[in-house]
């Protein structure tokens, strides 16, 4: 699960530097060199494997599975929830394809930040901000999949569309559901790609320094907190065929992150050798806790599958408990699953849904920008320039415009949990990136393979989401920890903003009539805006706290400006270029006066500088 990225630079600090206090308790479970485990804190060691180092092939295999596997199950429950919003049957093969569609832009994005973003080992995965403007959505009666829409109105094409997009219950009658499936895809994809050039320009242009000027700890606190809070009802749908397997899965997460965190098993090992002194340790229920409660309730699920536990009867709602409900979906998916522009049409604009996502994309890239600071501390380097930033945030609106085009339904973002790997793992090597990137791109050309894990039965990916969405809240409110809340001023500037935002969008859930301009296009927008609560909540805290008179230090604004931005730009580190860059300036020298390139060539190098030079040596 990522972090939120509001406090960034705070936060970075503390992902990879505790009180003294805390130091036995952080991180104790990296392996040494000779197979022993020292009770020390990881981020107190230096990483083995730098950024620039290339590891050996063993090394690199398992660092890179264990960024896939932290990932995985954000992968799936991002990619079934979209499923669900465009009405797609749990039967149908478009399920495997989107799990497909995702595994290949998450890896396609993860290659393209690595290698030409931030230039930093940074992992992308789909983003949970894009989950909520879809689900506001839904609850407009034209996205509602049980409901037949009478064709003959003003947008007859619009009505006959979302006629196809029926329930599953009412498939029976012989309608086909894959017309009305691609054309929800097809306002996912063109609104996400709209959406998506706000990103493209913040970092094409270099506006995030100015924006980033009116967001503070308690905007952040509250937009991200607020995603959390309206996916509450995620883990009751998911769960809602057996809340015994939910709650079960759910008690196995916490068990293995809470009590068996400590507990450190050896690797196996091959050959002739039993002795397992020697081997290195490593805390495996921290590592990959969610994957391996997701397995083991698969398993027992299996088990109570075929002791006939579970009803039969395919009408129920606790049928999809089962593990073999969803299993004619291996057998109508195919062998080999391309994902290419346009594969379910082309994309079209959905204005409501384009500025929820506008909202969504925001969102991201306050959290991107905290996790480039985490994984730049991660990665014990010395600076983290501004052009560095910029490039990301373009770089990961490029990404969520491709993402658009192929109709994923979401955008890619910086995964913190993945950064925390780093430090954990000692491993801080682009290489890594790469091989993990390339994993997933290959693994989404087998679409028998994402069949496969979209039959997960539906309880166990609640008892997922009840971990994630918990995490949401809690890492927004933990932004906080800076911010004096005994101040009234505080309290309010917090609370008003939570308070009004969840109401609001209550109300209009339960009035959506209420608002009525005559405009259908700007009603929906209104819908979409006011009944999304991060949108509202984070704006609301933005604007008073900006126009609320309050000092730094009680805002948490001191922490949050505590790095010397000018001190920052004046290191010369060419981690954050490329080898074949000066050629290029010599060649086209304005590249050094866009914002997210280096800025000057020195004299006695080819390293590329963000000094204050008064003008390009080449």
């Amino acid at each position: 699960m990522r972090h939120s990225a509001g406090n960034y630079k705070e936060l970075a600090m503390s992902s990879v530097a505790t009180d003294d206090t805390n130091k036995k308790d952080e991180f104790d479970f990296v392996a040494t060199g000779n197979g022993e485990s020292k009770g020390v804190p990881a981020h107190a060691s230096t990483l083995k494997y730098k950024v620039k180092d290339v590891p050996p092939i063993p090394v690199t295999l398992m660092s890179a599975l264990q960024h896939i596997l932290l990932s995985i199950s954000g992968c799936l429950t991002t990619s079934a929830v979209v499923a669900d919003v465009a009405c797609v049957p749990d039967d149908h093969p478009v399920r495997s394809q989107l799990f497909c569609t995702t595994l290949f832009m998450v890896g396609v994005c993860t290659l393209m930040q690595t290698a030409i973003g931030v230039r930093l080992p940074i992992f992308q995965g789909p983003s949970s901000s894009f989950l909520v403007p879809l689900l506001a959505l839904q609850r407009d009666p034209t996205w509602n999949c049980s409901n037949i829409y009478d064709v003959n109105n003003d947008n007859s094409e619009f009505q006959a569309n979302v006629t196809m997009a029926t329930n599953v219950s009412t498939m029976a009658g012989g309608i086909d559901p894959l017309p009305g499936i691609k054309w929800r895809l097809q306002q996912m994809g063109g609104a996400l790609m709209a959406a998506s050039f706000v990103e493209v320009i913040l970092g094409g242009f270099g506006l995030l320094g100015f924006i980033l000027r009116f967001i503070g700890p308690i905007t952040v606190a509250c937009t991200i907190s607020l995603i959390g809070v309206s996916l509450y009802r995620l883990p009751i749908i998911y769960g809602r065929p057996n809340f015994i397997v939910a709650l079960c899965c759910l008690l196995l997460v916490l068990t293995f992150v809470l009590y068996l965190n400590k507990v450190k098993l050896p690797l196996p090992k091959c050959g002739k050798g039993k002795n397992l002194k020697g081997r290195p340790r490593f805390a495996i229920f921290q590592l990959i806790p969610i994957l391996l409660a997701v397995v083991i309730m698969w398993i027992a699920s299996w088990i109570l599958t075929l002791c006939n536990v579970f009803t039969d009867d395919r009408n129920s709602t606790a049928y999809k408990a089962r593990a073999d409900a969803k299993l004619d979906i291996i057998y109508s998916s195919n062998w080999l699953q391309l994902t290419y522009p346009g594969q379910f049409g082309a994309p079209k604009i959905h204005i409501a849904l384009t500025i929820g996502f506008i909202v969504a994309c925001l969102s991201s890239v306050v959290e991107s920008v905290g996790d480039y600071y985490a994984a730049e501390k991660a990665c014990q380097l010395g600076s983290l320039p501004d052009h560095a930033i910029s490039r990301g945030i373009l770089v990961e609106g490029i990404g969520s415009v491709l993402s658009g085009s192929v109709g994923a339904g979401h955008a890619t973002t910086s995964y913190s949990g993945n950064i925390a790997v780093l430090t954990l793992s000692r491993t801080g090597s682009r290489v890594v990136m790469y091989v993990a990137a390339v994993i997933l791109i290959v693994a989404s050309l087998f679409g028998k393979f994402g069949a496969a894990l979209t039959t997960i039965p539906n309880p166990i990916l609640g008892g997922v989401l009840m971990v994630i969405v918990g995490a949401l809240l809690t890492i927004g409110l933990s932004n906080l920890q800076h911010v004096d809340m005994s101040s009234s001023r505080n309290m309010l500037v917090v609370g008003v903003p939570f308070m009004a935002s969840m109401s609001i969008s209550y109300c209009l859930e339960l009035y959506p009539e209420i608002i009525a301009t005559g405009v259908k296009d700007l009603d929906r927008s209104l819908h979409v805006m006011l009944s999304t609560p991060m949108f509202l909540g984070g704006f609301l805290a933005m604007l008073l706290d900006n126009t609320v008179p309050g000092s730094l230090e009680s805002r948490g604004m001191k922490h949050w400006q505590s790095q010397d931005e000018s001190q920052r730009n004046k290191e010369n580190d060419d981690i954050f270029t490329w080898s074949f860059y000066p050629t290029l300036v010599k060649v086209f020298p304005f590249v050094v006066s866009l914002p997210f390139m280096p800025k000057l060539i020195s004299h006695d190098s080819e390293n590329i500088l963000d000094g204050d030079v008064e003008s390009p040596t080449l």
